[in-house]
């Protein structure tokens, strides 16, 4: 837009310097070249066209020193030399300028053009060649500015994904650090309060039984001893619950995936989608998953594994696939990892779910598939 802008000016000056000729054809073809010379190296979009336009303004200024009438639109065809001048043509450019400085002298002692039209057809060629020249400074500027503005934008967006990687990251390990904590409350009072009111229990119903003889004592020993069994029953649903709470799928999965990754290994993927898995589902696909990562690390040449957790309306699903064996070693490979196999199946079926192993059908490598139903009364949540 500020090329247009410079370029309308300076044709209307040029305008202006030619209304002292007299209106010819050789006048109007040179406004009509002109014209269709500055307006070439606006659409010049690849480096031939610009190559062309380039010749072009350099013929139209070796024209004006032979055809007076092409002076006045001399200041179009050096706007243009000077846009897009470098350093190793500005030789060029001098010589081509110095050459129509010449004419104009020329054209003046030989009286082929008046004073006036000379002068402003000068004054009108230095002030386009500065003028391109500071358009030129300006639009390195604005390109400059548009580089360091796309830079700090990326840099943000770089800065922004590392703090949310921390952020998770430290809420992972918040995560992480509770549910440690949950399961070492669990284990203390499993291993003391548990283990004293186990004894209590015992004690009572020892003395219930020396003092068989005396219905009364007995009697309160037998109560002393139920309501002991009832403490140590809610102290074991309390455990019991929380423990099942320091349970989480997510962050089992990821300690595994974590442990499993390597510098020289595949690259595993993991996304799980579940909200909230039973402790004993939750367990279970730990085990699968591990078991089944280390059979992939040790039968299969794997670039790439993927491992995906979902929670369905009335199921869980585990699949984990790599792309290490093909169908022609598929054999080979479910009988090198029998026995691994063997136990991922007893595992899931003991929750009343469904296990498959083996060769992908739609590419080369391995798939295993587990699902896990939902107790009855979690297949609606």
């Amino acid at each position: 837009m500020n090329r247009l802008f410079d370029k309308s000016i300076v044709l209307v000056c040029c305008i202006a310097a030619a209304l002292g000729l007299a209106v010819d054809a050789r006048l109007v073809a040179a406004f009509c070249l002109g014209v269709i010379a500055t307006s070439l190296a606006e659409v010049a979009q690849d480096e031939r066209t610009r190559r062309a336009s380039d010749a072009a303004s350099y013929v139209y200024i070796i024209a004006a020193v032979f055809v007076p009438p092409f002076v006045p639109f001399a200041p179009l065809a050096l706007y243009d030399i000077a846009r897009r001048v470098c350093r190793k043509r500005v030789w060029v450019a001098l010589g081509v300028c110095s050459v129509f400085a010449f004419a104009l002298v020329a054209n003046l002692r030989t009286n082929t053009l008046t004073a006036r039209t000379l002068l402003l057809a000068a004054i009108l060629s230095i002030a386009a060649t500065l003028l391109s020249l500071r358009t030129a400074q300006l639009e390195r500027e604005q390109q400059r500015m548009r580089r360091t503005r796309d830079e700090l934008q990326e840099r943000a967006l770089v800065l922004e994904t590392r703090n949310r990687d921390l952020a998770d990251r430290q809420d992972y390990e918040v995560e992480l650090a509770t549910l440690a904590e949950r399961a070492r409350i669990a284990r203390e009072i499993h291993d003391n309060v548990g283990y004293q009111l186990t004894r209590a229990s015992l004690q009572a119903e020892a003395l219930r039984v020396v003092h068989a003889d005396e219905p009364g004592v007995a009697a309160d020993f037998a109560d002393v001893k139920h309501t002991v069994d009832e403490a140590l029953q809610l102290v074991r649903t309390s455990v019991h619950a929380l423990n099942d709470n320091a349970v989480d799928l997510s962050v089992q999965l990821e300690r595994i995936v974590e442990g499993a990754r390597s510098d020289g290994g595949p690259q595993i993927e993991l996304e799980v989608m579940t909200e909230h898995a039973p402790a004993n589902v939750a367990n279970c696909f730990a085990a699968v998953l591990r078991e089944a990562l280390s059979n992939t690390m040790r039968h299969a040449c794997a670039h790439a594994v993927t491992v995906r957790c979902m929670e369905h309306p009335s199921f869980y699903q585990l699949i984990v696939t790599d792309d290490g064996m093909g169908r022609v070693q598929a054999s080979g490979r479910g009988a090198a990892e029998g026995m691994g196999l063997a136990s991922m199946r007893e595992r899931i079926e003991a929750l009343g779910g469904t296990f498959t192993a083996g060769p992908r059908a739609s590419a080369g490598g391995w798939r295993v598939f587990a699902t896990v139903p939902k107790p009855q009364g979690d297949e609606g949540r």
